[in-house]
């Protein structure tokens, strides 16, 4: 879905809240990818979208919005960094380039690090509501809560099953490099 620009600037709500629909995954799955602590990764993002309402007038077009979101989410994490001396996680450029490409979008395999290269694989082999379900959590960034009412389940049911694919995932990955599947 696009998002109006002139109903953004204009200060519409409506259109802030398309805004921060269709871009929250994102600026939350960039955030966590770089924090341990989930909990202020969503504080910053709130925040990320307060910066943006009150900026978007100054927004050029020059970039997405996509793009311009994650610069003030970026400079959001410095200024957390460097008040907190947060130690952050995740800064490689493989890890960034597997959240923002999202879970189900195509690398060259040359490109990824052996053991990407490997969890992409063992991804490959998952489809259906269990793919779709993982997408949703690690590239959209999505809460176990959020995914609960989404599809109308238990949030316990739902942690497990979440448990259940990240241990498959990673015994898949294991036996690859202990070359015993393919």
């Amino acid at each position: 879905m696009e998002v109006d620009l002139k109903r953004l600037r204009s200060g519409d709500l409506d259109a802030f809240e398309e805004l921060v629909r269709s871009h929250e995954g994102a600026v939350r799955a960039f955030l966590r990818s770089r924090l341990r602590d989930w909990a202020s990764a969503d504080d910053l993002a709130q925040d990320v979208f307060v910066t943006a309402f009150q900026k978007i007038r100054s927004f050029r077009g020059d970039s997405t919005l996509a793009t311009w979101l994650r610069g003030i989410a970026m400079n959001h994490l410095r200024n957390f960094v460097r008040k907190r001396r947060e130690e952050c996680i995740g800064g490689s450029e493989e890890l960034q380039a597997f959240v923002d490409g999202g879970v189900d979008s195509g690398f060259a395999a040359a490109a990824e690090p052996d053991t990407l290269h490997l969890l992409r694989e063992c991804l490959e082999r998952i489809d259906g509501p269990a793919r779709r379900l993982l997408h949703e959590r690690y590239a959209e960034g999505r809460t176990v809560r959020e995914l609960a009412e989404k599809h109308d389940r238990g949030y316990s049911a739902l942690t497990m099953q979440l448990h259940r694919l990240r241990e498959a995932m990673a015994e898949c990955v294991r036996l690859k490099i202990e070359g015993g599947a393919s």
